[in-house]
This record gives C-alpha cells, sequence and structure tokens, in this order.
C-alpha cells in the first residue's frame, strides 16, 4: 500500500508541477505576444508621420508639375528648344528631390505617380515637335495649354486621386 501511496502523490505532484509550467508557459507566451504588440505599435507610430509626410510630398510633387503650374511658374523666355528643356528639367529635378519617399508609398503607388511625371513630359515634348524649335518659347506655352484643355484630365489629376485612395484606404 505504501508504494500506492508514493505512486499516486509522484502522480499528483507531477500533474501540479505540469499544470504550473503550463500556466507559466502560458503567461510567457502572453507576455511575448504583449511586448510583440506593443513594438509593432511603436513602430507604427513612429513610420506614420513618415508616411504622410511622404503622401504630402507625392501630392505636392503632382501638382508642381501639372502643365498648368508649370507654365505658370516657370517664365517663357528664349526659343521653344531652350523652353521645352526647362520645362522637363523641372521635371526631373523635382521628382528626383522626392526619389526617396518611394519606400513610404505602396509600388502600384509609385508606379503611377511615375507615369503622371513620365506623361506629364511626353505632353510637353509633342506640344513642342509641333513647334519650330526656334519660335518663340510663348509659343510653347499655349501649345502646351491647348494640349492640356483638351484632356479630360492631367496625368497629375489621375495621379492625385489615387494617392487620396490609397491614403484613405
Amino acid at each position: 500500500m505504501d508504494s500506492t501511496y508514493l505512486l499516486l502523490f509522484i502522480i499528483i505532484i507531477l500533474v501540479v508541477i505540469g499544470g504550473f509550467f503550463l500556466i507559466i508557459h502560458r503567461f510567457l507566451q502572453s507576455e511575448k505576444e504583449k511586448q510583440n504588440f506593443e513594438l509593432r505599435l511603436k513602430y507604427s507610430e513612429n513610420l506614420l508621420p513618415s508616411k504622410l509626410q511622404a503622401y504630402e510630398r507625392m501630392a505636392l510633387f503632382l501638382e508642381r508639375i501639372r502643365p498648368s503650374f508649370l507654365i505658370r511658374n516657370i517664365s517663357a523666355s528664349g526659343n521653344v528648344e531652350n523652353y521645352e528643356y526647362l520645362l522637363i528639367e523641372t521635371i526631373q529635378k523635382e521628382f528626383e528631390h522626392n526619389l526617396a519617399q518611394q519606400i513610404y508609398v505602396f509600388p502600384k503607388t509609385w508606379e503611377i505617380i511615375l507615369s503622371a511625371k513620365n506623361a506629364t513630359q511626353l505632353l510637353i515634348k509633342e506640344a513642342a515637335r509641333s513647334l519650330d524649335k526656334q519660335s518663340p518659347a510663348e509659343n510653347l506655352q499655349q501649345e502646351i495649354i491647348k494640349s492640356s484643355l483638351n484632356e479630360q484630365s492631367s496625368p497629375s489629376t489621375t495621379a492625385l486621386l489615387y494617392l487620396q485612395k490609397d491614403i484613405q484606404g
């Protein structure tokens, strides 16, 4: 009988120790999950302002490369060839200034922004191609205005709408 009590005692001790370890394991697992959640929350809190700033900068970029903005803010001087170069160079510099923002926006959004930049440059090049390279720069301004009016929406407008949807959802 003594061995039966001893065996029963050992089994009870093993069950208590097993239960204790199970409770400790669950507690440690819960603490680990809590720490992971807090780290993700802290990471999110640090990343969100940078991400919002990137979207703001991309919106500003898209506004600055809008053809109507460009011709309003870059005075037409010289001939068509020089003015075309100046407009394209301005877009390219603005783009390069904001290039690092791509790490904060979704890849599809970045593709749309890049497409808007390229489409705007193409619009300027096509407008210049229809004119004599040595004619006054004002002729290119007028041609860009005509081309912009003929489009339903500028590449920048389309990209801005996508950017807004992206940041809201």
